[in-house]
């Protein structure tokens, strides 16, 4: 459990971090709350229909996906910054990011967030037994997840009867007593979601439950499916609107009949993974979600958070152009940013698909002309492929940031993280892409190791399907978080380390530990320090967390003893 800081805590924080006075009193320029004018169910319907509009139905559908929902009540009412204090970092900035799964498990998640108490209750003792080290790791990420400052969260949902109605985001800024802003991504118009139409299975059949548990109740829907930041800190200013690139089109290609090959593939992802793919018609788009912080402890008393949530369906390279509008529109930012989410950075295209499609595809692609080549010039051509495409694969696994060796190994995904390593902003700052042992979760010495924890072969996974097979079908590294501290070289070890990321970590045993899964991806977590940190107490403090290791197993040992003498006292 966080402790709360006393009065002579504060008072530290004040003159050691650099608070100015102004921070504890109310700012009267800062928004209270504001939201946009939300669609009534009988113009969502409409939408259901057809996409071509009235003007005035146009017209509000235009704002409304610009027109961010901002609450500052928490600052209004006195809330402070946790500022968490960790002995080797000092006084830093805890920043956790997490897609919860269209928010369905919203107050599991709310529960994990605020009561270790309660979190405990739902520990499956199978996953997580008493004394393990796999339960001792889930407890101290859920006081991590506890103690950050600032939530970045996505597929959070408004209205909508899957989630219960929930807005998933104020109902956990609510429990945590903070700020929050949120950006519309779609507004959900399936018939189905809106109880207009029968669920039909490929069989003819329909869901008899499921149709009744899809009547939805009008005056509660509200349809919106999105992102939100939530804060500690005060917020300055948000910024939301759709993004130009928009690869997939979730209205009309969604309304399209599914092909034989689309069945297929959809039968057997439930049935091999128990990962069912559905329909979703949604009107909307991927967006620029900006959110500045009013955080004193920075020089310029800024910090900007850019919430990422990038487009699956569609291939790596449009994933990238997306990622470089963002960068286009962040260029000129001259404080520090935090560019975090869900950047969905897999190989693969989850559109529906087809044989024409998928032929196409693979005409198209240089490895298939390689591999026919190969086959049949050399009598050794089957072992040869195989070999190349084997080691490709495990290249690539779990590590997106892998050797592109065009047509030969080939990695699609590598250019998006090039992208982002090699962009400048206007001051000529760079994102931090260090590794050092003494910096990472996990003493790992590689690229982006200190603010995305990295495992025993390329980065350690944020995703997964129901269930994965072999222990690597089915998990994925999807999300990210890139931060520009004060450098201006993304590699340099010699640059300062103030507000430069430390200890990323992803928090899998607090969500693996649960009889069932909060989400399909796990948190984010990074810490970042206001002062520069001293790399003695860094060192000191890696040695002393691998005693504590060593003797985990005697502590287990001597903890029923303990717990005696504890009794008879």
């Amino acid at each position: 459990m966080a402790k709360p800081f006393n009065f002579i805590t504060v008072l530290v924080l004040m003159t050691g971090c650099g608070v100015c006075s102004s921070a504890s009193a109310q700012d009267p320029s800062y928004i209270r709350y504001q939201e946009p004018d939300f669609l009534t169910f009988t113009e969502i319907q409409k939408l259901a229909e057809t996409s071509h509009q009235e003007k005035p139905l146009q017209s509000k559908i235009h704002t409304f996906f610009r027109t961010p929902i901002i609450s500052n009540e928490a600052y209004y009412r006195g809330v402070q910054p946790h500022y968490p204090f960790d002995p080797v970092l000092g006084h830093c900035l805890r920043l956790v990011s997490w897609n919860i799964e269209k928010s369905i498990r919203m107050k599991v998640a709310i529960t994990a967030f605020t009561s270790e108490e309660d979190y405990v209750k739902l520990l499956d003792l199978k996953k997580a037994p008493f004394l393990s080290r796999k339960r001792d790791s889930a407890l101290r990420q859920r006081e991590k997840l506890e103690t950050a400052d600032i939530i970045v969260l996505q597929e959070m949902e408004i209205g909508i009867k899957r989630s219960g109605y929930i807005h998933a985001a104020r109902a956990l800024a609510e429990s945590l007593d903070m700020n929050y802003a949120y950006g519309a991504q779609y507004l959900e118009v399936d018939p189905v979601q809106l109880g207009l139409e029968k669920i039909f299975y490929e069989d003819g059949n329909t869901d008899t439950e499921a149709t009744d548990y899809y009547t939805v109740a009008p005056n509660r829907y509200k349809g919106v499916f999105g992102s939100a930041v939530l804060s500690r800190y005060p917020i300055k200013k948000v910024e939301v609107f759709p993004l130009k690139t928009q690869p997939y089109d979730w209205y009309t290609s969604e309304k399209k009949k599914t092909t034989y090959l689309e069945k297929t593939r959809r039968f057997g992802s439930k049935t091999v993974f128990q990962n069912e793919i559905t329909r979703e018609i949604k009107v909307g788009g991927r967006h620029f979600f900006r959110v500045d912080l009013d955080v004193p402890h920075l020089p310029e008393g800024t910090l900007t958070i850019i919430n990422i949530h990038l487009e699956i369906k569609c291939l790596p390279k449009e994933r990238t152009e997306q990622i470089q509008e963002i960068l286009s529109y962040i260029r000129h930012i001259q404080n520090p940013v935090i560019l975090v989410g869900d950047f969905n950075a897999a190989w693969r295209d989850l559109s529906p698909t087809s044989i024409r499609r998928a032929a196409w595809r693979t005409l198209k692609d240089p490895t298939t002309w390689l591999s026919v080549i190969v086959g049949n010039t050399s009598p050794y051509g089957f072992t040869i492929n195989f070999l190349r495409l084997t080691s490709n694969l495990t290249k690539n696994l779990f590590n997106p940031v892998a050797p592109h060796v065009p047509i030969i190994m080939p990695n699609h995904t590598k250019k998006m993280f090039t992208t982002i390593e090699n962009f400048r902003f206007s001051d000529r700052r760079a994102f931090d892409f260090r590794g050092d042992k003494e910096r990472s979760i996990n003493n790992k010495q590689k690229m982006l190791a200190n603010s995305n924890q990295r495992g025993r072969k390329g980065f350690k996974t944020s995703f997964s399907v129901t269930r994965p097979i072999a222990k690597f079908i089915g998990l994925y590294r999807l999300d990210w978080a890139f931060v520009k501290p004060y450098i201006n070289d993304p590699n340099d070890t010699d640059a300062p380390y103030r507000f430069a990321p430390h200890f990323g970590e992803i928090f899998q045993d607090l969500n693996n530990s649960l009889d069932e899964k909060i989400s399909d991806h796990h948190p984010l977590c990074v810490d970042l320090p206001f002062n520069e940190p001293s790399i003695k107490n860094i060192k000191r403090s890696k040695k002393q967390l691998a005693l504590k290791t060593i003797a985990f197993p005697f502590k287990a040992v001597l903890w029923p003893f303990k717990k005696i003498i504890d009794v008879m006292h």
